[in-house]
């Protein structure tokens, strides 16, 4: 078989039943030394375990506990019986048991998820921490490169970057934003739902690069890059980056802020479902604190601190507008 027959054999469903299990034998063999020769699909398995293993522990929320526990069995096999830290294994260490490839680089990648309404802090391999808010993925090799480090990261996480001059440091999103920094501080939101992706800097100095148009700012401390994916384009303003990183200690800050962003966030970190019954509220900017608060504490504080009031039956909450 060519290479190009054999390249066109493998695509997503192969990438797919590899993430899910299904495959076995030489198909399985196949697919993993396709794997190993084409970096660009290694992303694509990555990003695709990651969302299958979240996707899993999402829909364990609203099962029987007979299923639930099936489910977590299921992840329990695809994570190595590691609950939550995703230890992926070696696609090389794979290949070497089934082929002859002894000058093959070590691929082994780590994946981290949490769930909706946790939140997690991780150490990487250079001593960095990073913190993950709800709903968030993050993966990175198992031992980082001469060269650079770089983590790949779908959601929100803050970022205590360990300085290694030699080294620099790059958060690369879904979006197509990087973020290249050598040792600082600083915060990445890039849910692929938002219309925003965001980059805030605390302390240090970053670079953010849109990828597509290669737009590149420079931040300084207290400032925070908004990339518009409907606009493409990158705005800089100067923030309270306390209020944007607050959601670590479980507080949720808003200065009018759009509504539909605030109920994005609140969904994240309780487990419910918010519609909104009239249109007009979309329009709405909410300036106010979530401390801690419980999903139903937050609905009271908005209808009396805003025009807003809801309707809760089981996890579906429903807004409407005060008349």
């Amino acid at each position: 078989m060519s290479n190009t027959d054999f390249r066109s054999k493998m695509n997503k469903r192969d990438i797919k039943a590899l993430v899910e299990g299904k495959l076995s034998g030489t198909k399985k063999q196949e697919v993993i030394k396709w794997l190993l020769k084409n970096p660009e699909q290694q992303q694509r398995y990555h990003k695709m375990k990651a969302d299958h293993v979240a996707r899993l522990l999402r829909d364990t929320e609203s099962d029987t506990p007979q299923k639930a526990r099936q489910k977590r069995f299921q992840i329990y096999q695809l994570t190595g019986y590691a609950a939550l830290v995703l230890v992926l294994v070696s696609l090389s260490l794979l290949y070497l048991k089934t082929g002859n490839a002894p000058h093959t680089p070590e691929l082994a990648l780590i994946e981290t998820a949490t769930a909706i309404g946790e939140n997690r802090t991780i150490e990487l391999p250079d001593g960095s921490m990073i913190t993950l808010n709800a709903n968030t993925s993050i993966s990175f090799p198992k031992s980082f490169p001469d060269e650079v480090r770089e983590v790949s990261l779908r959601g929100e996480a803050f970022f205590d970057v360990t300085h290694d001059a030699d080294r620099p440091f790059v958060v690369s999103t879904d979006n197509g934003m990087k973020i290249q920094v050598l040792g600082t501080t600083f915060n990445v939101k890039s849910y692929p739902e938002d219309q925003n992706v965001e980059t805030t800097l605390v302390s240090g100095k970053v670079r953010v690069v849109e990828e597509k148009d290669n737009k590149t700012v420079v931040l300084n401390p207290s400032q925070r890059a908004t990339y518009d994916k409907n606009e493409d384009k990158i705005i800089i303003d100067r923030v309270d980056t306390q209020n944007l990183t607050s959601w670590r200690e479980g507080k949720l800050i808003y200065d009018e802020t759009p509504i539909h962003q605030v109920i994005r966030d609140l969904q994240r970190r309780h487990k419910v479902s918010i519609s909104v019954a009239s249109p007009e509220i979309m329009n709405y900017k909410y300036t106010g604190v979530f401390d801690n608060l419980t999903i139903e504490q937050i609905m009271d504080l908005f209808e009396v601190s805003s025009p807003i009031l809801y309707k809760k039956n089981n996890n579906q909450i429903t807004l409407y507008m005060k008349k």
